[in-house]
């Protein structure tokens, strides 16, 4: 289930941020597609934080994933400048 759904998130179009919370209660930021890599099998996912150190995600051991909320349309419209 994890790896589909992981998967399917990293694949989401427009991309939005998710967390994944481990077991230990630390989370990691999948802040973009392009800094993550799911492996070929899907069971380890490799997520490279914005200072570019990586941490390896055993899938099998993830406790939840997080994902952002869509976000919302600007019901505002903006100002014009005459």
């Amino acid at each position: 289930m994890r790896q589909e759904q992981v998967r399917e998130l990293l694949r989401r179009q427009p991309f939005r941020p998710f967390l994944i919370h481990l077991p230990e209660g630390r989370a990691v930021e999948v802040w973009h597609h392009d800094f993550a890599l799911l492996s070929p099998d899907g069971r380890v996912l490799i997520v490279f934080d914005r200072d570019s150190i990586a941490t390896y995600i055993d899938l099998m051991l993830v406790a939840s994933i997080q994902e952002s909320p869509p976000a919302a349309p600007n019901s505002q419209p903006q100002p014009t400048t005459p």
